[in-house]
C-alpha cells in the first residue's frame, strides 16, 4: 500500500514554516491530498480533536443563545449536543424559509452542486420517496424522486453520514450508520478520521432519531454498512473497523459475530434474502490481504466461513444478482505495488452461491485489453499513449469501489471507481459509461469517484431502466441503463464515445463545501471557493439551485468589486490567480509573475477597499501587491518566518495592511503601498498557532480583531491600537478551532465568530459570548462577513458541508429575552 502521509504535511504542522510546493498550473479539479492537510493544519493542537469537539459541545450546554434575525436571548441552548461530531463534516441546518428555533437565516445555495455521497435509499412502496446521506451534510430526504430535498435530523449534531438501512417491512423505519471508514486520514496523511458516533435509528420516516448503539463506543465509530433482516425487523447487521455486529433487540444490545482482526474491520455487506435464514456476505479488509466470508445462517451460531481470498487482494465489493442469488460478484483493488496499487487485482464471479473454491477470476489486471483494467483507476490519466496524455497511475480502491448488478439480467453487472463501466457479459469486459472529466453539459458526464449505484425499485429493463448513482458530486441518474458504453480501444479518450446519459439530481441539496465567500455591494451576487468543485457563482435572482462552476481546482478566496462588480476575482489551490471583467461570464488565469511562489494551499487574498480596488493582497511566503486587478504583482515584504494566512486591509487608510501566518505571527505596515522586497514588516506573536481571520472595527479601525484556528489556548484576540499589541479576548467561549470574525458595522460591539460548531456571537466585543442558533446549527463556518444585502445589512456565512447562507441584521438598543422549551 502507497499511504501518501506527506512529509509536507508533518514539516507543516510542526513548524508551520515548511517551503511547500508551488501553485499547480495544472487545473485539476480537486487536490485531495493537500485540501486535507490543509485542514489538518487547522485543527492541530489536540491529540483526539474529537474528544476536543466533544468537549467544547458540552460547554455549549452551559451558554446562551442569541438569535440575530428577532434580536432575542434564550435562556436556555435549545441545541442537541450529545449526539455525533465529525471534524470534516456538519448536519444541522434549515433551508429556505424554513425557520430555527427562534427566525431564520436563508440559504443561498448551492443546492445544485452536491458533494460526497455514499449512500441513496430508494422506498420501493413509493419510489419518489428517496433517502441520502451527505458525508459533509448530513440526512436528507426527497418525495419528489430527487427533485428537491430538504434535510432531515437536524436535531443530530454533525453526523457523517456514511451508511443506510430501510427495513423491508416497515418503511417508515430507517437506519443510519456514521464515521466514514476507509482510512482518507491515513491515505491523506491528515491524522483526522472522519469518525462518526454510531447508528441512528428513525421510526417515523425522518422526523425523529434516536442513537440504538452506545454512546462514545469505539466499535461504532465508523459504521460502514447496514443490513436489516428480511425475517426479523428487529435483527440488525453493522460492519464496522471492529468486524460485523448484529442485534437481535433492534439495538438494544450487540454482539460482534464475525471478527476478522484485519486492517480496516469489515467494510460491505450483501444480504441474500431468498432464504429461510439470514444468508450474508461480508468483505474485510483494506490495506492487509482482504477476506470475503459467508454466513449461511448468520442470525444463529453458525460459524462464517472464508470464501475468496487472494493475494494482493485489498478493498473488495460484493454483488448479489437479483434474478438469480446464486450468482455473486466481488471487486477487488490490488494492495502490490506498482501501477495497480489500489487499482484492480480483479473482477470474480461465483455461481454457485460463492462456495469457496468457486470463484472464477473473469478480469483481472495482466488482460491485453488495457482500457479494462481502469475499473478503479483514474482512467483518463491512466491512458497515457492510448489518449496522447501523459500517464499518471492513480489508483482509487480503498475509497470508489462499488458493484450492483442488473436485477433482470444476471451477466451485466455495473462498476464504480472513479469513473462508472458497464459489463454485459458477467464481468469479463466492461465498457466506459460516464467521463468525470467532461464538460457538465456533456450527455455522458457524472461526478468523479462513485460510492453507490442503486436500482430503481421498479427497474425491468424495459419500460424502466433508471438507475441511480452516488458520488463525490451528490447524486446522479440515468433513465437508459442499457444505451451503449464505450468499448473501443480509445473509450477513454473523448466524452461522446460513450451514449450514456446522466443527469443531476442535486435539487436544494445544500452539502457544498465552501472554504471563502464574498457578495456585491447590492447584496445580489455571490462567489465562493470550494473543496472538489471549484469556483461558484450564484445570485439571489437565479436562485439557491443555479449556481454555476466558473472555475476548475479547489476554490480558495474570492473577491468581488464593490463599485465595479463586473470585476471578478478567484483562485485555485496554491494561489493560482484568475480575473472576470464580465461579472463571472469568462474567467483568464492571472499571475505569471507568481509562478514558483510559495503559497498555503488556500492563500488568502483581499482587495483594498477605500476605492482603490485595482489594488490587491496576496499572501504567500511574503506578502504580494498588484495595483493592475491582478494583472502585475510584486513582492511587498521580505519572507515571512512562516506562511501567510490571513490579510485584512484598514477600511480608510489603505497604507496600514495587516498579515497573519499559520505559525501564529502577526505582521503590521503602515506604509504598505510602498512596500518593496526589502520591506521587513514588524511582526509580533500573541501565540503560536493558525492565524485564520484578521478584522478592522468599520466605525473604529484602530480595532482590530484576530482568530485563531486548531486546539488550545486563547482564539480570539483584540487589539487597541492598531495592531502593536494584542488581549486574549476568547472570554467562555470553548476551546474549538475559530475561522472567521465579523464586526457589526452599526452595533459595533456584536461581533460573530465562524468555528467548527456554527456560530457564536458576542454583545459586548468578545468579553462574553453565546451561541447563535436560529439557521445552521453546528455547521463548520469557514468564511463570515457582514455585508449589504438584498434588504438591508446582513451577516454571510459560508460553510464547509451546508452551503452558504444570510441573516439580516436587527439592530438592538436591549436585546428582548425568550426562554425555549426543548
Amino acid at each position: 500500500m502507497v499511504r501518501r502521509l506527506s512529509v509536507l504535511f508533518l514539516l507543516a504542522l510542526t513548524a508551520c514554516t515548511a517551503s511547500l510546493p508551488p501553485r499547480d498550473v495544472d487545473e485539476r479539479d480537486d487536490d485531495p491530498d493537500r485540501a486535507a492537510e490543509y485542514r489538518a493544519l487547522k485543527h492541530a493542537g489536540s491529540d483526539d480533536p474529537f474528544a476536543s469537539l466533544t468537549a467544547a459541545r458540552e460547554a455549549m450546554r452551559a451558554m446562551p443563545s442569541y438569535s440575530t434575525t428577532d434580536n432575542v436571548w434564550i435562556e436556555s441552548s435549545s441545541r442537541q449536543v450529545d449526539e455525533s461530531t465529525s471534524l470534516d463534516d456538519s448536519s444541522t441546518g434549515r433551508l429556505e424559509d424554513s425557520p430555527g428555533p427562534l427566525g431564520k437565516w436563508r440559504f443561498l445555495g448551492p443546492g445544485n452542486i452536491g458533494g460526497r455521497t455514499r449512500v441513496l435509499l430508494v422506498d420501493s412502496n413509493d419510489p419518489n420517496l428517496m433517502y441520502t446521506g451527505g458525508v459533509s451534510g448530513g440526512i436528507w430526504k426527497s418525495t419528489s424522486a430527487g427533485a428537491k430535498w430538504e434535510p432531515i435530523g437536524d436535531d443530530l449534531a454533525n453526523i457523517a453520514v456514511n451508511s443506510m438501512a430501510m427495513d423491508p417491512r416497515d418503511h417508515n423505519v430507517i437506519y443510519a450508520g456514521t464515521g466514514e471508514g476507509f482510512f482518507r486520514e491515513e491515505v491523506r496523511g491528515t491524522a483526522l478520521p472522519l469518525r462518526g458516533d454510531g447508528i441512528f435509528a428513525t421510526r417515523d420516516a425522518g422526523e425523529t432519531w434516536t442513537r440504538i448503539t452506545p454512546a462514545g463506543s469505539p466499535d461504532f465509530h465508523w459504521v460502514n454498512d447496514l443490513v436489516v433482516s428480511a425475517h426479523d425487523s428487529s435483527r440488525i447487521y453493522a460492519a464496522t473497523r471492529t468486524g460485523v455486529w448484529r442485534t437481535a433487540d433492534s439495538g438494544a444490545t450487540w454482539t460482534r459475530v464475525l471478527d476478522p482482526k484485519v486492517t480496516g474491520g469489515c467494510l460491505e455487506l450483501a444480504y441474500r434474502g431468498d432464504t429461510s435464514g439470514d444468508y450474508l456476505f461480508a468483505s474485510c479488509g483494506t490495506f492487509q490481504r482482504a477476506t470475503v466470508y459467508r454466513a449461511k445462517n448468520a442470525e444463529g451460531s453458525t460459524p462464517w466461513e472464508a470464501v475468496l481470498s487472494e493475494e494482493n487482494m485489498g478493498r473488495t465489493s460484493l454483488a448479489i444478482a437479483p434474478s438469480d442469488p446464486s450468482i455473486v460478484y466481488a471487486m477487488a483493488a490490488s494492495n502490490e505495488e506498482g501501477n495497480y496499487n489500489q487499482g484492480l487485482l480483479g473482477v470474480y464471479r461465483s455461481s454457485s452461491n460463492g462456495d469457496a473454491g468457486s470463484w472464477e477470476p473473469r478480469l483481472t489486471n495482466d488482460s491485453p485489453d488495457l482500457v479494462q483494467t481502469f475499473l478503479l483507476s483514474n482512467p483518463l490519466t491512466a491512458s497515457g499513449d492510448i489518449c496522447a496524455t501523459a500517464r499518471e497511475w492513480i489508483g482509487m480502491g480503498w475509497y470508489c469501489n462499488t458493484l450492483a448488478v442488473d436485477p433482470v439480467d444476471p451477466n451485466r453487472v455495473w462498476a464504480g471507481g472513479v469513473d462508472l463501466f458497464r459489463s454485459d457479459d458477467g464481468g469479463k469486459s466492461f465498457g466506459v459509461a460516464s467521463y468525470w472529466w467532461g464538460g457538465v453539459n456533456d450527455p455522458s458526464y457524472a461526478h468523479a469517484d462513485q460510492h453507490a449505484i442503486v436500482f430503481h425499485p421498479r427497474y425491468d429493463g424495459s419500460s424502466n431502466k433508471t438507475v441511480f448513482f452516488t458520488n463525490d458530486g451528490g447524486i446522479f441518474r440515468t433513465e437508459n441503463a442499457l444505451a451503449e458504453p464505450a468499448t473501443d480501444p480509445k473509450a477513454p479518450c473523448n466524452p461522446v464515445k460513450s451514449k450514456m446519459v446522466f443527469t443531476t439530481l442535486n435539487n436544494n441539496y445544500g452539502v457544498t463545501q465552501f472554504y471563502h465567500g464574498a457578495v456585491s455591494a447590492d447584496g445580489m451576487t455571490f462567489l465562493g471557493g470550494t473543496q472538489d468543485n471549484g469556483t461558484l457563482l450564484g445570485t439571489v435572482d437565479a436562485g439557491p439551485d443555479a449556481w454555476l462552476h466558473v472555475l476548475g481546482g479547489d476554490g480558495g478566496y474570492v473577491a468581488i468589486d464593490q463599485e465595479q462588480p463586473r470585476y471578478m476575482y478567484g483562485e485555485s489551490q496554491w494561489g493560482y490567480m484568475a480575473r472576470s471583467t464580465n461579472g463571472g461570464e469568462g474567467w483568464r488565469r492571472m499571475a505569471a509573475d507568481l509562478r514558483g511562489a510559495e503559497f498555503l494551499f488556500v492563500a488568502p487574498f483581499v482587495m483594498d477597499p477605500k476605492s482603490e480596488t485595482r489594488r490587491l493582497w496576496l499572501g504567500g511566503r511574503m506578502m504580494w501587491v498588484t495595483t493592475d486587478r491582478a494583472e502585475n504583482w510584486r513582492p511587498a515584504s521580505t519572507p515571512f518566518p512562516a506562511l501567510i494566512s490571513a490579510v485584512a486591509v484598514h477600511p480608510t487608510d489603505n497604507e496600514l495592511v495587516i498579515a497573519g501566518t499559520a505559525g501564529g505571527h502577526i505582521a503590521r505596515n503602515t506604509a504598505a503601498t510602498s512596500a518593496t522586497e526589502l520591506t521587513a514588516w514588524p511582526l509580533t506573536q500573541p501565540r503560536e498557532g493558525f492565524v485564520s481571520s484578521l478584522a478592522f472595527d468599520p466605525t473604529d479601525p484602530t480595532t482590530i480583531y484576530a482568530t485563531y484556528a486548531g486546539f488550545g489556548g486563547e482564539h480570539v484576540w483584540v487589539s487597541g491600537d492598531s495592531g502593536v499589541t494584542w488581549t486574549p479576548r476568547s472570554g467562555n467561549l470553548p476551546d474549538l478551532p475559530v475561522h472567521a470574525i465579523a464586526v457589526d458595522p452599526i452595533h459595533r460591539d456584536r461581533l460573530y465568530l465562524g468555528t467548527d460548531l456554527g456560530v457564536f456571537v458576542s454583545l459586548d466585543r468578545g468579553l462574553t459570548w453565546a451561541v447563535e442558533n436560529t439557521g445552521f446549527a453546528n455547521a463548520v463556518t469557514e468564511s463570515l462577513f457582514v455585508a449589504q444585502g438584498a434588504s438591508g445589512p446582513a451577516v454571510y456565512a459560508f460553510t464547509h458541508g451546508r452551503g452558504a447562507w444570510r441573516a439580516e441584521l436587527v439592530f438592538p438598543t436591549l436585546p428582548k429575552r425568550r426562554r425555549v422549551r426543548h
